[in-house]
């Protein structure tokens, strides 16, 4: 988030907080749903197959596919468990969801006699399909770093920027002082920092054996569709349908980060605790940053798609649909608090005192804005074997670099700061060409057994430190059907292999900090009901 920031120091007049980042926008266009458990089990490949309400969110000319009227609820157990890796120190933290996770009406209706060409049927849907799922928990921790988030802050306070969210706010709790050199160039320290030779530009880091970095984040949310979805059956071959969709958004995050001392006060230099006696400073064992968001949305887009089965066993589909045009409500706020202590000379030797403080500052904003998502556009295969099953593919093309954000008003330092975070969408992201994979097997008339694969390309460009994330999905199940009534059951793993960068500027390890590797496996059970009349 933060090389975000150094990216804008001409609109540092502009304070808008950085959640309406890279990163928020590819949280609100990227969909991760799973509906109904049979969709779940095919991991999404129900593209050219239809007739599955879950199924809509690919191909809305699924609708057309039915051959009754329909009700349908999935309720689901999600447990994900997030695994990191940073600087050889490994953490885990699990969350636990029961997510809701669709609910739907299909009505079909017939001509009073039965047709076996042109018009066959009509439908209408109306239900709800959950999207994306929020609710995780990441920890990450490192011990002994010659770095601080501080080093970032101090880089933009360089660059010119003043953030009072960031970098001003550190300024305003002490963590960051101008400093004046001999000849009179200004510079800026941050409190684990000192200079040695008052003559040099030298920077010493005053913590011998580095600082132990913690960062908790916990996201909670969602995201679904609500539809009115409409479609025709002709000749039983081709099938035409739309959906109109209100899309709705909730996120929520609080991210904590702390950094200490290793090996507490000892660990600090006797040179720091000098030279920062000569400058009036105090001495700091600590510091906590906490930035939390909360962010609404509500959007509209619409998607349509057809059907064609050229034979009896195999049918083809294809979908479009459009970006969502969502408006945005955002709160935002951050807060630093620190421990310090006093510092005194004594008979020309410099001693710390039990004396301690803590100096704390905190900022709020509230922010309006509107963003468009990518537009989506996915080709599908089916081949059915008769009674006894079926294998489905999905292919899906997204363009996440057309992402645009836009000014919810005429401020034209809002405009300006859009304007550069829409070219920096355009140089962080690519298109992206996504597979889903599902198979049926039918051993009796009534039971089925499913499997399915999702393989999902990372929406950054390769030369991105995140161009090699990993994205996919595992999915099994099964089905049993009773007369009029059905009951499906499936288990999805979505496993995501990310990097995630806690902050850029670290000039005491190499200049840059690696970024922790972030292991996400979302366990989701789902079991569908539903009655045909």
């Amino acid at each position: 988030m933060k090389k975000t920031i150094l990216s804008l120091v001409c609109l540092a007049s502009f304070a808008l907080s950085e959640a309406q980042s890279t990163e928020e926008a590819l949280r609100l266009s990227l969909n991760r749903p799973a509906g109904t458990a049979r969709n779940m089990a095919l991991s999404g490949a129900m593209g050219a197959l239809g007739g599955d309400y879950s199924s809509l969110l690919t191909n809305p000319a699924g609708i057309a596919v039915y051959r009754s009227s329909e009700f349908t609820f999935t309720p689901s157990l999600h447990l994900n468990n997030s695994s990191t890796e940073f600087y050889g120190l490994g953490s885990n933290d699990d969350r636990i969801g029961v997510p809701f996770q669709q609910i739907a009406f299909v009505g079909t209706f017939k001509p009073v006699r039965e047709a076996e060409s042109g018009l066959i049927s009509t439908h209408f849907g109306i239900g709800y399909n959950r999207t994306n799922s929020f609710k995780r928990n990441t920890f990450i921790q490192g011990g002994g770093l010659q770095s601080s988030l501080l080093d970032e802050f101090v880089a933009q306070t360089h660059a010119g920027l003043n953030d009072r969210f960031y970098n001003g706010m550190a300024m305003d709790a002490l963590l960051i002082r101008n400093y004046e050199l001999p000849n009179g160039q200004p510079v800026y320290l941050h409190d684990f920092e000192y200079y040695e030779d008052p003559d040099t530009d030298a920077v010493q880091f005053g913590a011998i054996n580095g600082l132990d970095h913690s960062r908790l984040i916990s996201e909670r949310g969602n995201a679904g569709d609500f539809s009115l979805s409409g479609g025709a059956n002709f000749s039983n071959r081709f099938y035409l349908g739309g959906s109109l969709n209100i899309s709705t958004f909730d996120y929520e995050s609080n991210l904590t980060h702390q950094e200490t001392l290793n090996g507490g006060l000892d660990g600090l230099s006797d040179y720091y605790i000098y030279y920062r006696v000569l400058d009036q400073w105090e001495a700091r064992e600590n510091f906590t940053f906490t930035e939390d968001l909360k962010t609404s949305g509500i959007g509209i887009n619409l998607k349509v798609g057809a059907i064609f089965k050229p034979t009896a066993s195999l049918r083809i589909g294809a979908a479009f649909h459009t970006p969502t045009f969502f408006s945005v409500d955002e709160e935002y706020a951050t807060a630093m608090s620190s421990k310090y202590y006093e510092l005194g000379m004594e008979n020309g030797i410099p001693v710390m005192y039990n004396d301690w403080g803590v100096d704390s500052k905190e900022a709020f904003g509230e922010f309006s804005y509107k963003l468009r998502t990518p537009l989506k556009g996915i080709g599908s295969l089916a081949y059915t074997f008769g009674n006894k099953g079926l294998i489905s593919l999905d292919y899906e093309y997204t363009n996440y670099s057309s992402m645009q954000y836009r000014a919810d008003n005429s401020d034209i330092g809002e405009k300006q700061y859009f304007s550069a975070q829409n070219d920096l969408i355009k140089d962080t992201f690519k298109a992206t060409h996504n597979l889903h994979i599902g198979a049926e097997l039918r051993p009796t008339e009534v039971f089925t057994l499913r499997g399915g694969l999702g393989l999902m390309q990372s929406p950054y460009h390769k030369d991105h430190f995140k161009g090699d994330d990993l994205y996919r999905t595992f999915s099994g199940g099964f089905g049993y059907r009773m007369n009029n009534m059905f009951i499906d059951f499936a288990y999805m793993l979505r496993q995501e292999k990310t990097k995630y960068s806690l902050y850029e500027a670290a000039p005491y390890m190499g200049g840059t900090l690696e970024p922790a590797k972030i292991t996400n496996n979302n366990h989701q059970v789902a079991l569908t009901l539903g009655w045909r009349f």
